[in-house]
Formats: structure tokens, sequence, C-alpha cells
């Protein structure tokens, strides 16, 4: 059997982030944060069609620190 890694349990607006940038959602991943949800959603700027996570501020802490800094990888 093998476990999903998408959470299934509600959340708040007020614990989540929302991420679009595919680059940054992807190295959260790879350092084992895994979103709660994704939907699609559309690119103010081009009109276009993106893919949007969301993941749990407590899980993201260290990664996002990591982020801002140029240390994700």
């Amino acid at each position: 059997m093998i476990e999903t890694n998408l959470k299934t349990r509600d959340y708040s607006p007020h614990e989540a982030v929302r991420i679009v940038n595919p680059k940054q959602y992807l190295l959260y991943i790879k350092n084992n944060v895994y979103p709660v949800d994704m939907y699609t959603s559309i690119d103010d700027k081009t009109n276009n069609v993106i893919l949007a996570m969301v993941f749990l501020k407590a899980d993201t802490t260290e990664v996002y620190k990591k982020w801002c800094n140029y240390e994700l990888d």
C-alpha cells in the first residue's frame, strides 16, 4: 500500500500559503514539504492557466527561510 503525500484535511486561509511559482513548489516537495491542496487558477498578468499549490505555513517555515536566502536546492 502506498500512502498519498497530499493531506486530506481542511485548512483555514490563515494557516496556509498559496504558491504559484513552479520552481518554488517543486523545491518544497523535493525537500519533503507537501501541499495540502492544489488547484488551477488564472495568472492576472498573462491570463494563462497556472497551477497553485497550498502549503501549511507551519510546514514551510524552514524551507521558506532557505528559499529567501537562495539556499534551497
